[in-house]
């Protein structure tokens, strides 16, 4: 076990300290849209659509595909600034709305860059940077969420798809819901679980459970699950419309990627269109550059399978830049920004309080005996006071609302449970079991009936310190039902002369002004692509770019 533990630490300190040379190029299948096909791009802020799947979008435009995208808030907080902080940067209570709604605008602008009508973009306005809290605490009769920078708990913008819905976890359900049925779409776009703003871990999750109330109805689109915000995700820096991005190297193995590439006229107009979002773009260039290039990448991670509740599984954590940051590249922002430099100032500090503390996920072990899930996660240091590790898990079933079902938290320490709830409420601690492990590992189990005996979990963890997060993993899903097909009851035996044919009726005689109708011809579908009103040029977005 020593041998392994120190094989492990090993890897991450190398992901840690990983040269440009591990950007290798990275083997995946093509993304293809073809007729029929209806794409539905959920966005968690304005400038996701563009920098994630602005490509995707244009091609989709070029072959005459309904196109819907949706915003899942309306970006009134600095999404990108707090990846560098592990606590959210000071903001003034109150001063985000007017934020929101010029943002609201710049996301108009910046559709149309890509071709798309105003007509099919969509706002559902929940509170920037506070939606993995929505998902984690706020359902049922919890009091639903209010924002610290809007004050507001309910959606305050009139431009929302239904202004006044709850910042509550079953509203930003019925609102999924609703976008999805009424777009119908063939092809979704949503951002990725392991990506390291909150908003789109909690944008996928949001949209997995969607898709699991509407399978029952048949409806099975195809997930596109595109990677966004990553502390040092792509690699090199810089505008480089040439380069091609690798995927994010810490998924190897674990991701069966699809690629899709650009043509260059389609990276040009990406660029112009992300350029419309000025109220980011003027600030953040240096950041958003590098996801302006030659393709663009989609995958998620595979359900983990314990068929009736049974089985067990192992994931490597590779991505051990959580909260660590490019410091070049924090540096290149504070030159344009005193926010930048304050962030470094916050970042700095921050660290200083954890110096003692730092900590990191490894590995974890999920194992099915199929009457309780035992969880076993490895770090690179045991978990003492003052760190509290906090294991979320949410159960599933077709039957009940997802809202009624038990959301269960345990908060441990190294031999040590510190409390089981249920949302708000308390449970016994003997609700869950403690299994002896080794120093650098908590192990917990519990039975499948305290989950509400789902047919699937999600699940997640994350550790911190004296309020301040220390590291996290990838929210994960869990399938517990067993999928062996059923075979076809056995064929009764036929008696032998009940297979003799009868005969043959005799064909029905044609007379001269009888003749068969002739076969019916395809229809022809013209594929027209009318041209499009242009944009008045407002900013820089219209300079050409030079190959």
């Amino acid at each position: 076990m020593s041998n392994r533990r120190a094989q492990i630490g090993l890897l991450s300190i190398l992901l840690l300290l990983a040269p440009l040379a591990l950007w290798a190029t990275t083997s995946s299948n093509p993304v293809l849209l073809g007729d029929g096909d209806r794409l539905l791009v959920l966005a968690p802020h304005p400038g996701d659509e563009t920098l994630a799947t602005g490509g995707l979008i244009q091609e989709a435009i070029g072959l005459d595909l309904p196109i819907r995208i949706c915003f899942f808030t309306m970006g009134d907080n600095n999404e990108v600034a707090s990846l560098f902080t592990r606590n959210h940067p000071s903001m003034i209570p109150g001063a985000m709305r007017p934020s929101g709604r010029q943002r609201h605008k710049e996301a108009l602008a910046a559709s149309q860059q890509l071709g798309v009508s105003t007509n099919d973009v969509v706002f559902l306005g929940y509170p920037d940077s506070g939606t993995l809290d929505i998902w984690q605490k706020h359902w049922r009769e919890i009091p639903p969420y209010r924002s610290p920078l809007t004050r507001a708990n309910a959606v305050p913008y009139q431009q929302a798809l239904t202004p006044g819905s709850a910042h509550a976890g079953e509203d930003i359900l019925d609102d999924l819901e609703e976008v999805i049925c009424d777009f119908q779409p063939t092809h979704i776009a949503v951002s990725h679980p392991a990506d390291h703003n909150v908003d789109h871990r909690a944008l996928y999750l949001f949209t997995r459970v969607v898709l699991w109330n509407l399978a029952e109805e048949g409806f099975a689109p195809q997930l596109l699950v595109y990677p966004a915000h990553f502390t040092q995700w792509p690699q090199p820096r810089g505008l480089k419309l040439r380069h091609a991005n690798a995927a994010p190297y810490y998924f190897d193995g674990q991701i069966t990627w699809q690629e899709y590439v650009l043509a260059p006229f389609q990276v040009s107009n990406k660029l112009a269109a992300i350029r419309r979002h000025h109220s980011q773009y003027q600030h953040a260039a240096a950041y958003v550059n590098p996801l302006i290039r030659r393709n663009e990448w989609f995958g998620d991670f595979d359900p983990i399978a314990l068929p009736d509740g049974q089985g067990q599984a192992d994931i490597v954590e590779e991505d051990a830049t959580h909260f660590h940051i490019d410091p070049a590249l924090l540096q290149e922002l504070s030159r344009d920004s005193d926010q930048w430099a304050a962030l470094m100032d916050q970042h700095a500090k921050e660290n200083q309080v954890l110096a003692e503390s730092d900590n990191s996920m490894i590995h974890r072990t999920i194992t099915g005996d199929g009457t309780s899930l035992t969880l076993t996660f490895q770090f690179l240091h045991p978990v003492e006071t003052p760190s509290v590790f906090t294991i979320s898990l949410y159960g599933y079933r077709f039957d009940t609302s997802f809202g009624e079902m038990p959301k269960i938290e345990i908060e441990s320490r190294r031999e040590q449970i510190l409390a089981v709830r249920n949302l708000k409420e308390k449970l016994p601690k003997s609700t869950v079991q403690l299994i002896p492990a080794d120093d650098d590992q908590i192990s917990v189990s519990i039975p499948f009936e305290a989950l509400g005996n789902p047919q699937k979990i999600c699940f997640g963890a994350r550790l911190t310190c004296e309020s301040l997060p220390v590291d996290w993993v990838s929210w994960r899903l869990i399938d517990l039902e067993s999928h062996e097909e059923e075979l076809p009851p056995p064929e009764e035996e036929i008696p032998a002369d009940a297979l003799e044919p009868d005969a043959p009726s005799p064909a029905p005689e044609l007379t001269e002004s009888e003749t068969p109708p002739p076969p019916p011809q395809p229809a022809l579908v013209p594929r027209i692509s009318l041209p499009r009103k242009p944009i008045r040029a407002k900013t820089e977005a219209d300079e050409p770019v030079f190959w």
